[in-house]
Formats: C-alpha cells, sequence, structure tokens
C-alpha cells in the first residue's frame, strides 16, 4: 500500500475478500419468502420422472396415487379398509392392510435404530455419542420426519406403496457389540411364499450399515413390462446445533454419479430441484455435522431430487426429497443391496469409506475461480489430525497452527515490511513528482516507474504476502465451522468453538443480531489496530487522504458480518491480528536501518538495474494510451 496502485490492489482484494464471504451467507443472512406451495402432482409424472411406464395409464378407480409436493403419497391408508376392500385395493397383499403399528430397536455402541413394522422403514436414529445444543439425545431421524417407501403396480394397473403396509418381523431386535454381525427382516407377505423383504444388518461398531431389499416370487405379481420400481425418500432435517442460520447455511443435498463427480443442491437457496437421467452410487441429506446417505451399486436410476426451507421453521434446518428409480426384471427372485451411513461429518472417517464420500464436507468454495481453495484445506486438515493426537485443547491447536503459518509467510512478509520502509524514504520524490506534474496522472505514472526502477523498490511488494495470505484465510473459512472437532468444545470463554461465543444477547434484532462475539469485537479492534501500524509506514497515506481511512471502516463493517461466525474462525482472525502486529514491530524494531536502506535506494539509483520484460511492455502501454489521449485533444 505504498501508492496509489497498491493502495487500490489492497482495497480490491478487501472488497473481494468480503464480497466472498457475504455470498456464502447472504442466504443465510437474510430471509427469502416461502416460495408458495406447488400445485399437486399426479402419478403420471412422478412416473415419467422415473421412468415406471404402466403407472401412467392407471384408471382413477383403481389406484390412483396423488403425489405433493414433498415427494409424500396421498389418499387413504390400508388400515382404514375392511378385508373385502382391502382385497380389491391391494390383491395378495391385502393381508398385511391391517394390523397394529410395534417398533424394534437394533443398536451398537454408535447408533441406536428404531424400526416399524408400519412400512417397515427406520423411525428414528440415536448418535449416542453426541448430544444436541442443549445436551438432549441427538436423534437424526424421527418417525414424524423420515420415510423411505416403495411404489410398484400390480395386477390391473393397481398401485402398492409400501408405506401403507404391515409388515412381519423375521428376527428379534438386538444389541451387539465389537464385531458381532446381526440382521432383522420384515416381511410384507403376498401369499404361497411370496414376499417383499426389508432388511437390516448391523456389523460391529459401525455408522454403516446394509440395507437389503429382497422380492420373492413378485414376478406373477407384478406386470412383465414393468422394468422400474419408484423409491420416494423424505426426510425433514431436525435442528441440532444452536445458530440455525449457520447450521441451514452448511447443510445440502449432495449426491455422487456413477464414476463421476460429486454435485449438490444449493446450499443457500431456501428452495432447489436437480432431475438426473444418470445412475448415482449414493444420495446423501448433509446437515453441519451430521449426515444420512443411503449408497447404492448405480442401482439408483434417473428421477429428481429437492430441497426445501421456510423461513417459519425454527425446528428443522431443511427438507429433503428424493425421487427415484430402481432397475427391476421380470425373475422369481430380485435383491437390492444398499447401505446406510448415520453419523457424524468426520472427514477421514467419511474417505475411509471411499466413493468420494468426504466430499460431502465443503472444503472451499463452489464458484470454480476459487475451487482449488479446497486442495489448501484439506493440508491444514492433516495438519489439525497432526495437533489432535496430542490431546491438547482445540484453542491451543488454532494457536499452533497459527504460528506454523506466520512461520511459514516469514520471509515473504519481512521482504514486504521492507519494502514499505523503501516506499516511505522514496515519499518526499514521489510527493515533487505530484506536485510538478499537478493532474497528469499519466506522466506521474511514467515518472514513478522510472523512480521505482533506479531505487531498485518494487510497488508491489508490499502486497504479495496479503495476496499469498487470502487463500489461506478463505481456507480457514469452510474448515472451521465443517470441523466437528470444535463442536461443544470449550476455549476461555466459549462454550463451544463450532458456534459464536455471545457475551451479551437481547431479544429484538439489531442489523440482524441478538448477541454481541467478544472473539469477533477483538478481531475488529486488533483489526484497526493493525491498520494503525500500516498507515504509519504508508508513504502515500498523506497524499491520498480519502484512502487511509478504508482500513479503519473495512473491519468495522466486517464485525457484523463475523459475529455469527464460529468462535474457532474469529479466534482464529484475532490471532492473525496480534502476531501480525508482534511480528511487523520485532522487524522494524531490530531488522530495519532505514540509513543503511536509504544509502542502498542511493546506489542503485547511480546503478540501476536493466528494464525487465514486464516493465517494459507496462512502460509501452502507457506510452501508447498517453499517445491516444494527445490524439483526442
Amino acid at each position: 500500500m505504498k501508492n496509489k496502485e497498491t493502495i487500490i490492489g489492497w482495497v480490491l482484494i478487501v472488497v473481494l475478500f468480503a464480497g466472498l464471504f457475504f455470498y456464502q451467507y447472504k442466504n443465510a443472512e437474510k430471509e427469502k419468502k416461502v416460495a408458495q406451495a406447488k400445485a399437486t402432482e399426479q402419478i403420471d409424472s412422478l412416473n415419467k420422472a422415473t421412468k415406471i411406464a404402466p403407472a401412467a395409464t392407471a384408471k382413477p378407480d383403481t389406484g390412483v396415487v396423488a403425489v405433493n409436493e414433498n415427494g409424500v403419497v396421498n389418499g387413504a391408508g390400508a388400515e382404514d379398509l375392511d378385508s373385502a376392500a382391502a382385497q380389491s385395493k391391494f390383491g395378495v397383499f391385502s393381508e398385511g392392510a391391517t394390523g397394529q403399528e410395534q417398533t424394534y430397536t437394533i443398536e451398537n455402541d454408535l447408533l441406536k435404530i428404531a424400526i416399524s413394522n408400519k412400512g417397515g422403514q427406520i423411525k428414528s436414529v440415536e448418535l449416542k455419542d453426541y448430544k444436541t445444543w442443549d445436551q438432549k439425545p441427538l436423534v437424526l431421524l424421527n418417525d414424524k420426519s423420515n420415510s423411505l417407501s416403495y411404489q410398484f403396480i400390480i395386477g390391473d394397473e393397481r398401485t402398492i406403496d409400501t408405506k401403507d403396509f404391515y409388515f412381519e418381523p423375521v428376527g428379534e431386535p438386538f444389541k451387539i457389540s465389537g464385531t458381532e454381525t446381526k440382521s432383522i427382516a420384515f416381511r410384507l407377505k403376498a401369499g404361497n411364499g411370496r414376499y417383499f423383504e426389508q432388511k437390516y444388518t448391523l456389523k460391529g461398531n459401525s455408522y454403516m450399515f446394509d440395507y437389503n431389499v429382497n422380492m420373492v416370487g413378485l414376478d406373477s405379481v407384478i406386470p412383465a413390462n414393468n422394468n422400474y420400481l419408484s423409491i420416494v425418500w423424505n426426510a425433514k432435517i431436525k435442528s441440532v446445533e444452536k445458530d440455525l442460520t449457520t447450521e441451514r447455511s452448511h447443510s445440502a443435498l449432495y449426491f455422487k454419479y456413477a464414476k463421476d463427480n460429486v454435485d449438490h443442491l444449493s446450499d443457500t437457496k431456501n428452495e432447489d430441484e436437480n432431475r438426473f437421467d444418470t445412475p448415482l452410487e449414493w444420495i446423501s441429506y448433509k446437515q453441519q455435522f451430521f449426515n444420512t446417505t443411503l449408497f447404492s451399486k448405480g442401482e439408483i436410476h434417473s428421477g429428481k431430487l429437492k430441497t426445501y426451507y421456510g423461513k417459519d421453521d425454527v425446528d428443522y434446518v431443511k427438507s429433503y426429497t428424493a425421487v427415484f428409480s430402481v432397475p427391476f426384471k421380470n425373475a422369481d427372485s430380485v435383491s437390492y443391496a444398499f447401505q446406510y451411513y448415520m453419523g457424524p461429518n468426520h472427514y477421514n472417517t467419511l474417505k475411509s469409506y471411499g466413493n468420494d464420500f468426504e466430499d460431502i464436507i465443503k472444503l472451499g468454495p463452489d464458484f470454480w475461480m476459487f475451487s482449488w481453495i479446497k486442495y489448501i484445506t484439506r493440508v491444514i486438515i492433516i495438519i489439525f489430525n497432526l495437533f489432535d493426537k496430542l490431546h491438547l485443547n482445540y484453542g491451543i491447536i488454532i494457536l499452533l497452527m497459527t504460528l506454523i503459518l506466520k512461520l511459514a509467510l516469514h520471509p515473504l512478509t519481512s521482504k514486504s515490511i521492507e519494502s514499505s520502509a523503501k516506499m516511505k524514504i522514496l515519499a518526499p520524490e514521489l510527493a515533487a513528482l505530484k506536485e510538478k506534474y499537478g493532474d497528469d496522472q499519466t506522466k506521474i505514472s511514467q515518472e514513478q516507474m522510472k523512480l521505482y526502477q533506479r531505487a531498485g523498490v518494487s510497488p508491489l511488494g508490499g502486497c504479495l504476502p496479503l495476496l499469498l495470505q487470502m487463500p489461506i484465510l478463505i481456507a480457514m473459512y469452510n474448515f472451521f465451522p465443517a470441523s466437528i472437532e470444535l463442536r461443544q468444545q470449550a476455549f476461555l470463554w466459549a462454550n463451544d468453538l463450532s458456534s459464536y461465543d455471545s457475551i451479551f444477547n437481547w431479544s429484538q434484532p439489531i442489523l440482524g443480531q441478538t448477541h454481541l462475539s467478544l472473539f469477533t469485537i477483538l478481531m475488529t479492534i486488533t483489526s484497526v489496530l493493525q491498520a494503525v501500524m500500516n498507515n504509519q509506514m504508508n508513504a502515500m497515506s498523506a497524499q491520498q487522504p480519502g484512502m487511509k481511512y478504508m482500513p479503519y471502516i473495512m473491519p468495522v463493517m466486517l464485525m457484523f458480518l463475523f459475529n455469527k461466525f464460529p468462535a474457532a474462525l474469529t479466534y482464529y482472525y484475532l490471532l492473525q491480528n496480534l502476531l501480525g502486529i508482534a511480528h511487523q514491530w520485532i522487524i522494524q524494531k531490530f531488522f530495519i536501518d532505514d540509513a543503511k536502506l536509504r544509502k542502498q535506494i542511493e546506489e542503485n539509483k547511480k546503478n540501476p538495474k536493466a528494464t525487465s520484460g514486464w516493465q517494459k511492455k507496462l512502460q509501452d502501454m502507457q506510452k501508447q494510451n498517453e499517445q491516444r489521449a494527445k490524439a483526442k485533444k
């Protein structure tokens, strides 16, 4: 920031940094109007998306199923029918049309899974090693927010939806530990040894478990021309963190194309939808620190994915819907091998399962120009994990990481401060050029470049460390909110490093805020102090009175944005400022000799270096601009 060009460059960098943060949080900070519910879809549109042709011609009185905006099948439940009506409507499956709901529990040391015989589907999942922010049992799913069912055609185009039927359990509830393996199955019988089965298998202490679907003898029930089954999976993700806004902004529906990249629906829009026509390997309902993921072996074929949330939803983060097809072949026995993962978003744990599963943890911006930052974040994760093995407090680990980064950038920082000192020495000569040439900015720029060349000073030298620090700052911005290791970990006055550290709260929002974060206040104060130090070294501050106040204004403006950030992040930025101030003071006090630098500049003027290629090009451009300006006159 030692001439006009470097000041402008610094401002552009800060604006770019602030703009990126604002882009990431704009929808989280600004509530949108809830979109009006879409018109109720008919089964023909659902089957068009999932390629189930027979249902497209279903008659209104023989099994039409209406699907609402969340993919939930509407209509009378099977339990509301008497035996004659059940036989008429559900044919061979009428035996399961009536019954009483019962819940069966399977568990290991990590998971407690409740499965209902109604639909044979998961009713709730509790993660035993975790609690909600207010220390209640952490339940990922419950029967009011989760439903996965199968839809297919039987007989004369009657539609079956498995969530409406009572399955018969095969096996007993169980609890395992160590390396034990146990299964429990739920069967919807169709008579004569035929059935539709859902089987759950726990293998030791893992967040991953098998989920198999077996169809036996149903080739005589399902029409031969039916090549696909439809699956509808709905989940409403319950809020388990202190700050719903932050939790929502880090939650999204992720999916992986077979032998291809991982993609996701928007994490900022309150409604987003994606239709796909190629197989998927997995679909993940991801929230900030946990996820529920369904794995397949390319059996998830075409369909649609949807995410939605309303501004008045204070208990739920987002609603996710997946409506897709799986291939069906007309055979006596048909099986599908799925797996579920229901657990924490721990980077190394997810990575151990392969299939790019760890990519649901967002390590960099989506924007292609900054997508490479995720590789820096991965290096940060490696360093963090090394310190984590020492079982240190996470506040100390963040301090050590900050020190390492400062030491790594020391050579560049030292050169930057030296460059600032040289520019300060040249300040009188730069001021004389301005006085001599007045408002002729082209001539001033030309003479400044000549002066820099003769003196051996780079006008961009002071900006290089800042440019190199920007990707690291952005990487940290993505790293801390995604690190489950920091969740509910205390340091100093912050009782949870993964959320904001509130020292004062109020009821009515002021500029969108209802609390005050101490780390953010300290970060802002140290940013202003650092700006004071930089302005003292800024040779052009006196000549650019309007620009010299920008470094003071920007930290105050950013304070309102940073106030909701995780304490770990604002604590890291505070450490950066404190160490930066100390580093700059030490170098200026003990390693910068103004007299020696002045002598070096004078010697450079006597023996100027040859003009470099880029300097020559810059001079040629300036001459061309000057000629154009004269031609216009």
